[in-house]
């Protein structure tokens, strides 16, 4: 794995010399731009988790967090410079909302980057998703906010463990039942993003601890039928802490959506335990994740409508044995004029293990997502 980090690191090297060399212009011909954004995002939730029934007011993380976003650039016709930073921005964050406890607020950062740009790619240096993080699975529906390969609007929520006598449940959360999208996630590092060729974009990366990465994407229309697919690969390293330790990650997906708007996805990860992580030798965690979508665009005046069901199949997270299962109604109504998306559905939750038994989680909710 050294030689493929070395790789990742000498190909960034490369590419941001290359392009700083072979790009030039006079501060007259460069166009500067800088600019806001970012959305708010808020949902209720009723849920039962077999001992206690809670409703919840949060803002679901593990799907869109609240965000403000800063970019600017300095663009000319050879080349772009940039910059963002995104802020992550969460009252009563729902990945750690119990049904007894509110969630944390945070105010933290999501993403601070630099990036070079011209006709041969680009280079970003800095905290965002690099490769791994970037391409996470494939959805090709527009309800995505109902739930999607990330989680789901009751991650915080814990298991009811049958053999507590309390009220208060006592098993794991949701969150990490189902390993969230098993993806590496944002870190510091370099990743050189190629252009796209014939549908076809790639990225490596080079992240801290001398982690790994690299991705490929692929997007395609064929007679009116569009096409997805990713796959992933991510050697995590913990070089540097008190024990040297290694995991790889892989990941597919690929998907189709046809002119009527009805699409199929399906995506799987795993991630790769070796002996400093896996000191007990128990099975690798897999996880599938696959879902129906169909998007209206004449059903309402207001804006496009989808709808979509969702089911995933999550194995040996913990555990050997362990067993997370999960099935989601979802639908989500644009209103375009106002930027605002409307969205809500139903998740059924269940977890079994070799050492415990929990009662199933239910839940339904409504949220609205105000972009700006």
């Amino acid at each position: 794995m050294t030689n493929f980090r070395m790789m990742l690191l000498s190909t960034a090297a490369v590419g941001v010399t290359s392009m700083v060399a072979m790009s030039s212009a006079s501060a007259a011909d460069v166009e500067k731009k800088f600019g806001w954004s970012g959305h708010v995002n808020r949902v209720i939730a009723v849920a039962d988790d077999g001992q206690d029934q809670s409703t919840l007011h949060n803002d679901p993380v593990a799907i869109s967090q609240s965000r403000a976003r800063m970019k600017a650039s300095a663009k000319s016709d050879a080349m772009e410079i940039g910059a963002t930073v995104e802020l992550g921005i969460s009252a009563n964050r729902g990945d750690n909302a119990t049904a007894q406890t509110l969630g944390a607020d945070i105010f933290g950062i999501r993403h601070s980057f630099i990036y070079v740009k011209n006709s041969m790619g680009r280079i970003r240096v800095g905290d965002t998703a690099h490769a791994g993080e970037g391409y996470v699975g494939t959805m090709m529906d527009g309800a995505s906010l109902g739930g999607s390969i990330n989680g789901t609007v009751f991650d915080g929520l814990l298991f009811n463990n049958k053999t507590v006598t309390t009220n208060v449940a006592a098993g794991v959360s949701v969150d990490t039942a189902h390993g969230n999208d098993f993806s590496p996630g944002r870190n510091s590092g370099v990743s050189y993003d190629t252009p796209t060729f014939g549908g076809f974009k790639a990225t490596v990366s080079h992240t801290s601890y001398g982690s790994g990465s690299g991705e490929i994407q692929y997007g395609g229309d064929f007679n009116g039928v569009a096409v997805k697919a990713g796959a992933m690969y991510t050697t995590l390293s913990s070089s540097g802490t008190t024990a040297h330790t290694t995991e790889d990650i892989t990941g597919y997906g690929a998907g189709f959506k046809l002119a009527n708007g009805l699409s199929v996805s399906g995506n799987y990860k795993k991630r790769s335990l070796d002996g400093g992580v896996n000191t007990t030798n128990r099975a690798d965690p897999e996880m599938y994740y696959g879902r129906v979508g169909y998007d209206m665009t004449g059903f309402s005046d207001l804006g496009s409508t989808s709808v979509a069901f969702g089911i995933r199949d999550v194995s040996d997270r913990a555990a050997t044995g362990d067993q997370y299962d999960e099935y989601s109604v979802m639908f989500v109504q644009n209103l375009s004029d106002y930027g605002t998306s409307v969205y809500g559905g139903f998740t059924q939750m269940e977890l079994d293990t070799t050492a415990a038994n929990f009662d199933d989680i239910a839940g339904a909710f409504v949220g609205m997502r105000v972009v700006f």
